[in-house]
C-alpha cells in the first residue's frame, strides 16, 4: 500500500472538527481537505443538489470520511460521492441517532450501485483494514488501537502508538500510561480513553445494547493487553531480546 492518500472530510460540528485536527496532526504526508456541512438541515432534504452546490467539492479525492451529525446530512453522501469521484467512503457511527442502521443499509445499497466501497465502523475506533486499498491505507494509521509497550521490571516505560483512535484518545492514553504498573495498565487505559473525553455516545444504543464509549474503552484495554503479551522478552543480563 503506497502512494499519496487524498482524503476529503465532511464535518458538521465539533465532533468532526476534532477528528479532523487529529488527522492533520498525525496523518503524515496525506492531502486532507475539510468541507463543512450546514449545521441545521431539515429532516427531509427535498433538493439535495441545492445544498451540494453550496459546498466546495471537486474531483481528485481517493477517500471520503463522513463525519456528519444528523441523519439528513448522511443522505447527502451519495451526491458527494458522485461529485467527487471518491473510491470509498468511511462513515463512522459514534452516535446511533446520527446514522441509524436502516439508513446505513440504504446508503450501503446506493453506494454499491455506484461501485463505491462503503464502511460504517461502530464506533470509529473499531475500524481495521478491510482489504480495500484506500481504506486500508487509512486504517493502518487510524482505527482500532494497536500499541508497542516497553516494560522495565513491572512498570511501563514507553508506549508507541502503531494505530490510534481517529479522535486522538489513544495518544492521550499512551502518554499517561508511562510509569503505570503492568497489572493495572489495561484498566487504566480504559479509564483514560473515557476521560479524554471519548467522542462516542455514553447512551446504551443498538445494535450492541451497550454504550459506544464503553466499547471504545474495551478496545483500548485489549490493545494494552495484546501489547503486553507480545512485548519482547528480556534477554541475558536484562537485555531485551531482538525483535
Amino acid at each position: 500500500m503506497q502512494g499519496l492518500l487524498r482524503v476529503l472530510i465532511l464535518t458538521q460540528g465539533r465532533y468532526g472538527e476534532r477528528i479532523h485536527q487529529n488527522l492533520i496532526r498525525r496523518g503524515g504526508d496525506w492531502i486532507l481537505k475539510r468541507v463543512e456541512l450546514p449545521r441545521h438541515l431539515p429532516p427531509l432534504i427535498e433538493e439535495p443538489e441545492t445544498i451540494l452546490k453550496g459546498l466546495d467539492l471537486s474531483k481528485g479525492w481517493d477517500l471520503l470520511i463522513y463525519l456528519g451529525e444528523s441523519p439528513s446530512a448522511a443522505t447527502l453522501i451519495p451526491g458527494v460521492v458522485e461529485l467527487t469521484g471518491v473510491e470509498a467512503v468511511i462513515a463512522p457511527v459514534d452516535r446511533y441517532p446520527w446514522l441509524p442502521l436502516g439508513l446505513e443499509n440504504q446508503l450501503r445499497a446506493e453506494l454499491d450501485e455506484m461501485g463505491v466501497e462503503a464502511f460504517f465502523p461502530r464506533p470509529f475506533c473499531s475500524l481495521t483494514p478491510r482489504g480495500f486499498d484506500v481504506v486500508d491505507r487509512f486504517a493502518e494509521r487510524f482505527g482500532m488501537p494497536r500499541l508497542r509497550i516497553d516494560v522495565e521490571g513491572d512498570v511501563i516505560r514507553a508506549v508507541e502508538v502503531l494505530r490510534g483512535a481517529p479522535c486522538g484518545s489513544t495518544w492521550f492514553m499512551a502518554e499517561r500510561l508511562i510509569g503505570v504498573g503492568v497489572e493495572e495498565a489495561a484498566e487504566r487505559a480504559g479509564l483514560l480513553v473515557q476521560i479524554y473525553p471519548c467522542l462516542a455516545s455514553r447512551d446504551i444504543e443498538p445494535p450492541f445494547d451497550d454504550a459506544p464509549i464503553h466499547i471504545s474503552a474495551r478496545l483500548a484495554m485489549k490493545a494494552v493487553e495484546r501489547a503486553l503479551k507480545t512485548r519482547p522478552k528480556p534477554g541475558p543480563r536484562g537485555m531485551r531480546a531482538p525483535c
